[in-house]
């Protein structure tokens, strides 16, 4: 902890010394004394820091020495924050010309008098400030008071004397003004500057007092200053003289060897089973012992890479002992490589793990002979735990050593918890990425090692519930699962699990999971480790873009640019990729957007490591959290706080005062709001953070209360770094006086829901570097003089001459440091030499440039607008650049025959008026081009630099019909000059083809099929192109895809074939021209198609059913057939039909016949759907009958099919005797038939004698709607496994006899609904004393039926419902009921509501 506390002095000693670096501040003092104690400051600051180095290079431990570095610490905090008050002052004198805190008025001696008075009358106001406090501080709220007191018992408000704004001749000094400046320097009441984020107009400068204006946050007292500066040096003399004497007796600090704390991992097989990865174990196994990827070729390096506890090594070790791949590598090594990667040690370690050959000479050097030994043998070399490759070089020579053998299939397999060093490594395209057992696997794993087996014995049961929790804790860890399995495994008892899942013990196993993480955290230089502990503020679980992270290290002054050609985001980037790389963060693209999450245990890690200085709290849980008094970064989640009353607010008051005396809110850096709250709670809050003074941060992000219900000091905030202010209600105001934090950087309002009026002096804030905001951006085109702001990295909108002044195209002149522009309404542009001044070209920074005319507009200037774009010609670093609405003939020179934007990447160009596409030739790292709305562009050029093109989107080009190749590769859509295998977009991925009413086609259609065209191709996109011809496009290249959309095209309405984790999914929907698949389909192999709709299309063919090998699903709709002829010279084929799930809708073919045909060619049976037949299809027959309407289904179906849906079959009958399978049997013969669903089909039951039973007892779901003919439910009585009966509109006659039956025999149904038979409960009597009669013997039986199974009833005949018998037979069972009174019916009788009362169990 000392290091720790030595790295953090050094940081915060540096920060201290950045005021007073350029001299600026010292300048600024005109007062010699005071001038001397900056100086004083400056020079105590220096010794201290060359303390601090040296204690860098001793060996520092122990509790007392990190006590004293901490006190030291607290006062280079002190220094900071007093150094940064002064400068905030001289910023704010140089804005207004103001001499309130210089010692020498800029007026004369008589002013001077008047500011000797004015310091002296603070100083006694202070005084009298303090007084006040002492007589009034001892109640509740004193501090509050304490703070009313300071405000109102001071020396006259910032300044007391008008001060001259810039270009303010007015301000001219004259002798009534300087009687002005002495009468108002006399002590007298006065008002700070108010804060408010009200929701009322905000009013400009222009329309205010100036002093309202100028006067800042924070009053100035030069005495009060002085004596503080003086207080402070004393401070860091006494600390760094006890550090000096000390370090004396310390002796050089010896640098710790991370490689001693990890330990040698070889070979052998430490833990005997594999959990959880499996999978990757037999593909690796797999690849590397018969994979051509491998095999065929020579040395191979494979990384492993995930953080540490993650399972990489105890992976390798399964892969090296498996006996498949032992017998394929006759030489295996086995290498702990750890720390740092040593080519001698290395080298070393492969002679003594290979054997000598007669052929090597003595003598040799360890290279000559490894080379020897390997010549004529495979081998797997494995290098476990790689930290590091210092030398580039060494990794290198190694690879060239082992390459010397001739045998192919060689393999080295690298274990590490970087990225950056499987980048380095990795000879294959890809890396294997190990992260967190899935739930199932890992919990098998944790229970291993407390209960020794995989279950959890039945005597143990009740610790699981906790036990869950913990492994939700762990994410996944392997070494976590061992760590903790194994302390919960010393006593189980729920007392001891709950108290090791309160108090999260694994994190203090000295060899557990966190201290397997501690060591790569300890391996990060200082100011990496800054920015991943610091980041631990931000919940566990969230997913941040990257300007959420930055937006943190720049407010915290972590990210130090070393010169002056480095910005914020360079530089915070640059450290987010290097923790990505180290494994700190992962990436995911949400959105489209690019977002960063945290492993929850490196979560942990990093609240564990900044304990000392960070705190996260979820309210009202404060006294439970262990607080260290050193804080100074604070987030406060209020999600479970609740709704107010007088006890929760009398308890979070209580917690704070508690928090209070733990934490010193007046030291405070960071304060980070999340969550609403109430309005009594925020006043609450507003007590607790009334010192919180000193804050560089602040979020809030769900502000429902004006700011200073909040942060009624809010105004007082000068060292100001960094504000997001989020909200959702409309009418909130920002707060007036953000301009007037001085030292603010970042300004994020991306969360800011309200209104977005901005102070019209933002300009103030010079130091401001992003605003980042919703809305594309549209609030950065209110800033008044943009041109102020030369630190801002992005603008986002400038709307030119928005207003008569401040948005003139010169405010951009000086804006150096922008990375991203977007320059709006240029017609307002007239003259070329306007647009020099804006001085692209000299913004080197700049990456991302929008261009835009109002396509609005009244004229449109072709001459200018040419002239004004040739102007505008950005730097060549540019990357990014949008030109949308210029009215110019053709593209600038600068875009065309002089290409100067060399690194560009993207270039979209929008509703622009060019004939002709830009020359492109030049721009070899272009990856994005979109070119949309340019109604004159009739030839799109195919360059040779396209060969990087990644995305290419052509959308609106009303005249395109020519796509044109260089001279050198000229061809057509019928000529064929290019090589078969030529490669014209060898790296595209996205291809999107939208509104183009011209374009005939691909621009090589004779070689759509060659996969050479667009290899890596995996969007396809061609909508709205009337005349574009689909070529016959094989099926492998479609499936290749991930997705492929085609709509209204030549013969196609539609196609489209997508991946998802369901498998490939294929539909196509045709016009009339449409004649035959083959059209559009080539089906080449045999297809891993899993589903496959087809609607307006000719039937499938054999040679297609052939290929889908793979399918599930086929659905076919409004169609001519479903299959064509299955003989055709070919019926002696043997094949098969892997459907599971067939539907048809609205066919027009002969479908009995034709599903006759396809049904036996099904491996296993269908979930079956017909509807809308337009055919007649009768569902029996006899075998023998020739009956082209027969529906016949084979043995297997009977046996295997689960489910089957009719569904508006309006002459579909079911004809009596049922003898819908050959041989006879009906339905009943589905014996395996689990759902059945009739839907629409009044024919259904109209032949039907009902002589026997009509569906399979094994049903458990039955629904029919508009089936009648049934009469009871007599026919029903064998459905011994039903659980869910729906009759709809099945017969107005329809009675409920039978029901009982059904309830008897299977004891299961307990879902029932009946609608459309209003009598279907009049006159039933479910007494079990009756007499049943057998179905099958004739003879009665007295059956005792115990009670009712139905739960659930819906029903329209409420009225025959409700009789007592009924009732109560359901009264046990029946929890709900839904029901409608019968027609004509009021109310119920009285004997109606007695029955109703006997349903005791009913809920609903």
């Amino acid at each position: 902890m000392a290091e720790a506390a030595l790295g953090a002095a050094q940081w915060v000693v540096g920060k201290a010394l950045g005021p007073v670096a350029d001299g600026l501040l010292g300048a600024w003092s005109a007062s010699s004394n005071f001038g001397l104690n900056i100086e004083d400051l400056r020079m105590e600051l220096l010794l201290v820091k060359a303390t601090l180095e040296q204690a860098a290079r001793k060996d520092i431990c122990g509790t007392a020495m990190e006590e004293l570095l901490q006190r030291l610490l607290d006062s280079a905090h002190n220094a900071e924050d007093l150094l940064d008050e002064l400068d905030y002052f001289r910023i704010h004198d140089e804005l207004y010309h103001a001499y309130d805190a210089a010692d020498q008025h800029g007026k004369g001696c008589v002013c001077n008098l008047a500011l000797h008075a004015r310091h002296t009358a603070k100083a006694l106001a202070k005084q009298l400030s303090s007084l006040s406090a002492y007589c009034f501080g001892a109640n509740t709220g004193g501090d509050y008071r304490q703070g009313v007191a300071r405000q109102h018992v001071s020396c006259c408000a910032w300044p007391c004397g008008r001060q001259r704004l810039p270009g303010d001749s007015s301000s001219l000094p004259n002798a009534n003004q300087t009687g002005q400046e002495l009468s108002g320097c006399m002590p007298k009441l006065g008002k700070l500057l108010p804060c408010s984020s009200s929701p009322h107009p905000h009013v400009h400068g222009d329309e205010v007092g100036a002093n309202a204006q100028e006067t800042p946050m924070h009053e100035f007292n030069r005495v009060d200053f002085s004596q503080r500066m003086k207080d402070t040096v004393e401070q860091l003399k006494l600390m760094r003289n006890e550090v000096t004497k000390i370090l004396q007796g310390c002796g050089p600090r010896t640098i710790p060897d991370i490689a001693q704390s990890r330990p040698i991992t070889k070979g052998r097989i430490d833990e005997p089973k594999l959990y959880g990865r499996d999978t990757v174990m037999n593909n690796i196994i797999h690849d590397i012992t018969k994979g051509q990827q491998y095999c065929t070729k020579g040395l191979t390096v494979l990384p492993v890479v995930g953080p540490g506890g993650m399972g990489k090594t105890t992976l390798i070790q399964h892969i090296y002992r498996n006996q498949q791949v032992q017998n394929n590598f006759p030489v295996m090594i086995w290498i702990c490589v750890s720390f740092n990667f040593n080519l001698d040690k290395v080298l070393e370690q492969i002679k003594i793990g290979t054997r000598p050959v007669d052929s090597e000479k003595e003598g040799s050097t360890a290279e000559e002979l490894i080379e020897e030994r390997l010549k004529y043998k495979r081998f797997l070399l494995v290098l476990d735990d790689i930290w590091q490759i210092s030398n580039v070089g060494d990794w290198e020579k190694l690879l060239s050593i082992l390459n010397q053998s001739q045998e192919k299939g060689s393999m080295v397999l690298v274990t590490t918890r970087f990225r950056a060093i499987a980048q380095m490594v990795k000879t294959t395209g890809h890396s294997i990425e190990l992260d967190g057992l899935n739930s199932g696997e890992f919990r098998k794993l944790f229970l291993t090692f407390v209960f020794g087996d995989e279950q959890c014995p039945r005597d143990k049961h009740f610790l699981l519930e906790t036990g869950d929790k913990i492994m939700e804790k762990l994410k996944g860890s392997p070494l976590a699962a061992k760590t903790v399995g194994r302390l919960l495994s010393k006593e189980h008892s729920l007392y001891h699990w709950k108290r090791v899942l309160k108090s999260k013990e694994w994190e203090k196993q000295t060899d557990g999971i966190m201290s397997a993480l501690r060591l790569s955290y300890d391996f990060l230089p200082f100011h990496l480790q800054q920015c991943f502990s610091y980041s631990g503020l931000f919940p566990e679980d969230t997913y941040l873009k990257s300007y959420d992270l930055t937006s943190l290290w720049i407010g915290l002054d972590i990210l130090i640019p070393s010169d002056q050609n480095q910005t914020f985001q360079d530089i915070g980037l640059s450290n987010l990729n290097e923790l990505v790389n180290y494994g700190f963060f992962k990436t995911e693209e949400i959105g489209g957007d690019q977002r960063y999450v945290m492993h929850d245990l490196l979560h942990d890690l990093a609240v564990k490591v900044a304990s000392h200085d960070c705190l996260c709290l979820h309210l009202p849980n404060v006294g439970s959290v262990e607080i260290q008094p050193t804080t100074h970064h604070l987030t406060i989640s209020t999600h479970d706080l609740g709704e107010y009353d007088a006890v929760s607010g009398e308890k979070l008051r209580s917690e704070l005062e508690e928090l209070k005396t733990k934490l010193k809110v007046e030291h405070l850096h960071t304060l980070i709001l999340l969550g609403k709250m109430d309005g009594s709670f925020a006043k609450i809050f507003g007590d607790f953070l009334w010192e919180a003074n000193a804050l560089r941060v602040l979020y809030l992000l769900d502000m429902m209360y004006p700011m200073e219900s909040m942060l009624h000091n809010f105004s007082g905030l000068v060292h100001l770094r960094c504000l997001c202010l989020g909200t959702r209600d409309r009418g909130m105001h920002l707060p007036l006086n953000i301009s007037k934090f001085y030292h603010l950087r970042v300004l994020d309002l991306e969360p800011w829901g309200g209104s977005c009026d901005l102070p019209r002096d933002m300009s103030n804030l010079a130091k401001l570097c992003h605003i980042h905001t919703r809305r594309y951006g549209e609030l950065h085109s209110d800033i008044y003089n943009v041109g102020k702001l030369k630190l801002l990295e992005e603008l986002k909108v400038f709307r030119v001459n928005k207003k008569s002044e401040g948005f003139e195209p010169k405010q951009l002149e000086h804006l150096s440091k922008l990375r991203e522009l977007g320059i709006y309404n240029l017609e307002r542009i007239h003259t070329k030499e306007e647009a020099t001044r804006t001085k692209l070209m000299e913004k080197n920074y700049l990456r991302r440039l929008t261009l835009e005319w109002d396509s609005k507009r009244s004229s449109v200037e072709p001459g200018v607008e040419a002239a004004v774009l040739e102007s505008l010609q950005p730097h060549g670093d540019l990357q990014v650049l949008c030109i949308r609405g210029h009215g110019g003939p053709s593209c600038p020179t600068w875009l065309g025959d002089e290409f100067a934007v060399e690194a560009l990447q993207s270039l979209y160009l929008c509703g622009v008026s060019w004939e002709v596409s830009p020359s492109l030739g030049k721009a070899w790292d272009l990856r994005e081009l979109r070119f949309e709305d340019i109604a004159e562009l009739k030839e799109v050029i195919i360059e040779k630099s396209f060969c990087m093109l990644i995305k290419l989107e052509l959308i609106g080009l009303g005249s395109f019909e020519n796509w044109v190749f260089p001279a050198e590769q000229e061809s057509s859509l019928v000529g064929d000059l290019l090589p078969p295998d030529a490669h014209m977009f060898p790296l595209l991925q996205v291809l999107i083809i939208r509104k183009c009413p011209k374009l005939l086609g691909f621009p090589f259609s004779n070689h759509i099929s060659s996969p050479d065209w667009f290899p890596k191709l995996q969007e396809l996109e061609i909508c709205d192109c009337p005349e574009f011809f689909w070529p016959v496009i094989p099926m492998s290249w479609i499936e290749s895809l991930h997705h492929v959309l085609i709509l209204r095209v030549k013969l196609l309405q539609k196609l489209e074939c997508s991946k998802s984790s369901d498998g490939v999914n294929l539909l196509i929907e045709g016009t009339g021209d449409l004649h035959s698949i083959d059209q559009v389909l080539v089906f080449d192999k045999e297809t891993g198609l899993e589903k496959l709709t087809l609607d307006k299309c000719p039937p499938l063919e054999l040679k297609h059913l052939l290929m889908l090998t793979s399918l599930r699903t086929l659905i076919v709709q409004d169609s001519v057939g479903l299959v064509g002829p299955l003989g055709g010279g070919q019926s002696d084929v043997e094949w098969q039909l892997p459907v599971e799930y067939i539907r048809i809708d609205d066919l027009n073919g002969n479908t009995g016949e034709e599903l006759t045909d396809l049904l036996p060619t099904s491996q296993s049976s269908p979930n079956w759907k017909y509807g809308n037949g337009g055919g007649e299809i009768t569902a029996a027959a006899a075998a023998e009958e020739e009956d082209d309407g027969v529906l016949l289904f084979p043995p297997h179906i009977c046996d295997s099919l689960r489910e089957l849906e009719f569904i508006n079959c309006q002459e579909l009958v079911l004809v009596d005797p049922p003898t819908l399978v050959p041989g006879g049997g009906g339905l009943q013969a589905l014996q395996s038939l689990q759902t059945l669903t009739i839907q629409f089909c009044p024919k259904f039951l109209s032949t039907f004698s009902f002589s026997c039973h009509i569906f399979p007892s094994s049903l458990q779901s039955l629904e029919l709607l508009d089936v009648e003919g049934m009469g009871t439910l007599e026919p029903l009585s064998n459905l011994s496994s039903l659980t869910r009966l729906e009759l709809c509109d099945c017969g107005v006659d329809l009675k409920c006899q039978g029901l009982w039956s059904l309830l008897a025999t299977g004891d299961k149904l307990n879902k029932l609904e009946v609608h459309g038979s209003p009598g279907f409960f009049a006159d039933w009597d479910p007494n079990p004393g009756r007499a049943l009669e057998d179905a099958e013997g004739g003879e009665e039986q007295q059956t005792q039926l115990v009670s009712s199974t139905l739960r659930e009833l819906r029903t329209d005949d409420i009225a025959g419902l409700l009789a007592a018998s009924i009732c109560r037979f359901l009264s046990s069972s029946l929890t709900k009921l839904w029901g409608e009174s019968c027609e004509g019916m009021e109310r119920f009788s009285k004997e109606q509501e007695d029955a109703l009362q006997l349903l005791s169990s009913l809920r609903n």
